[in-house]
């Protein structure tokens, strides 16, 4: 209600968890991030994308509504950065994208501490 960070949670991301995958099972190849049309993969790069992408989706959606439950808040959910739409395009639990909201909001607090330091 006044605007504080009441928690958070972290998890890897996309591209960290696809270098994982491809960087730590042998014989796994380097693959192009994107989702496949099906979660029924038929060879073998399908199906690390469709783990990556579809797994991701639910790890959101499931975030989400936990801390939707937990809290007793009807909170609006943003999502940023580059892969950010991969995700807010697949779920409806996601109210915006923004995908530029943490470079304006560094943006706002070095304009807000420069103004500080000329009041000096």
């Amino acid at each position: 209600g006044d605007g504080c960070l009441m928690a958070g949670v972290t998890a890897p991301g996309i591209r960290i968890s696809a270098a994982a995958l491809s960087e730590n099972a042998a014989k796994l190849p380097a693959f192009e991030i994107k989702k496949p049309d099906s979660i029924l993969a038929g060879d073998t790069v399908t199906s690390m994308q469709a783990g990556i992408m579809y797994g991701q989706i639910g790890q959101t959606e499931y975030i989400i509504r936990q801390m939707k439950k937990e809290t007793g808040c009807d909170m609006k959910v943003v999502a940023t950065g580059g892969l950010g739409r991969a995700i807010a395009r697949e779920t409806t639990l996601i109210d915006y994208y923004d995908s530029t909201l943490t470079l304006d909001g560094l943006r706002i607090i070095y304009q807000k501490n420069r103004q500080e330091k000329k009041h000096e």
